[in-house]
């Protein structure tokens, strides 16, 4: 039974697999996927309540069982109630929610709550008359239930769309996965999910509520990455601002085609790059570069060493070196590139990064032995 769940679960019939989970729970057999672990003694992985995570419980039933707070008020005995059955009705709904019967087990907790005031934690596996199970706890409380009340929303950190509409679609399809996911329509929320990461790169992050376009989340702390599909322009050449803005679509387009698989129209997109502006593009560094002789000077901030107190003068000479020295290299002359390359080297301490069309000054290389 356990290989036939996993084959349907490999498969996404989740139906078929939480049947054979409820027979399994009916039988007295629970699992732990994340130990890849069964038992047959009736008593219930502690992590099944819990949301994964530890080891088994011991082989007591206690350990596994949820257990009233120290921060509890009395039951009321005049409501009908005592500890015995408050007890006994939450261990039956953890019971229920083991065997995915998810409506009976939120029937038995509103029944605790409208009639003896009962709230369960289900972190803590502990219950409570008047909901109190501790100052930190109550205040954890109180944030996640402000938090889950909040829908999802853009991530300030995620890449622009070509205009309103666009966003308010994902929007709206987030917002559609969250209620499929409310009301346990797993597949129905994995096939939205999947149609947004495939059309529009977007990835949804349910620990914070977000979801970016690219992938990268600033407000989770940390230095932020480049996100994917954003190309960083190396070297010279001459290019209008309207160029520019043109070819970072072409190549946001370009990535958008690639994730999507459609690899006829990236490359058409790749040649357009190539024919209209003579871009070329690396993929591994995510740059992109006009092919031309000219060179550009990798300013301070870029890198460590691009630091320089050269005269224009001398700069324009550097430039117009370096364009011979790449149509020498274009005729194949490589002894005289070479020659170019270890003379600016020599009288100015120029290093030359061939790859990004940039050059800078070596401060080491001009001081003296």
């Amino acid at each position: 039974m356990l290989a036939e769940r996993l084959r349907a679960k490999f498969s996404r019939d989740f139906r078929l697999a939480d049947s054979i989970q409820t027979a399994l729970v009916e039988g007295g057999v629970f699992v732990h996927d994340g130990l890849k672990e069964w038992r047959a003694d009736g008593v219930p992985y502690e992590g099944s309540f819990r949301g994964g995570g530890g080891g088994p419980s011991s082989s007591s039933s206690s350990s596994a069982r949820y257990s009233r707070s120290s921060h509890s008020a009395n039951v009321d005995p005049s409501l009908g109630a005592s500890d015995d059955l408050v007890d006994k009705l939450v261990n039956e709904r953890a019971k229920f929610k083991a065997m995915r019967q998810y409506d009976k087990a939120d029937a038995v907790r509103e029944g605790l709550r409208t009639k003896f005031d009962v709230l369960i934690d289900d972190r803590l596996m502990e219950w409570s008359v008047g909901g109190d199970f501790g100052e930190e706890h109550n205040a954890r409380r109180e944030l996640a239930s402000t938090f889950s009340g909040r829908g999802y929303v853009k991530s300030r950190s995620s890449l622009s769309l070509e205009d309103d509409e666009e966003e308010e679609y994902i929007q709206h399809h987030v917002d559609a996965r969250a209620a499929a996911k409310k009301e346990r329509n797993f597949e129905g929320a994995d096939r939205i999910r999947l149609d947004l990461a495939q059309r529009f790169d977007v990835t949804i992050n349910d620990k914070m509520k977000l979801w970016s376009v690219g992938g990268v989340f600033e407000e989770m702390g940390g230095k932020v990455g480049k996100p994917k599909g954003v190309y960083t322009r190396r070297g010279g050449g001459d290019l209008t601002p309207e160029d520019e803005d043109a070819i970072s679509r072409m190549l946001t387009d370009r990535h958008h085609a690639k994730k999507q698989r459609n690899y006829d129209a990236a490359d058409e997109i790749r040649n357009v790059l190539m024919t209209r502006y003579n871009v070329s593009i690396d993929d591994r560094s995510n740059e992109w570069r006009v092919d031309t002789n000219d060179y550009a000077q990798r300013r301070s901030g870029e890198d460590e060493d691009g630091a320089t107190n050269l005269s224009e003068e001398v700069v324009r000479y550097i430039d117009g070196k370096l364009r011979e020295r790449f149509d020498l290299k274009r005729a194949r002359s490589y002894e005289d590139a070479d020659a170019i390359r270890n003379e600016l080297m020599d009288e100015f301490g120029i290093q030359i990064d061939d790859r990004t069309k940039e050059w800078f000054v070596v401060e080491d290389a001009l001081s003296p032995a």
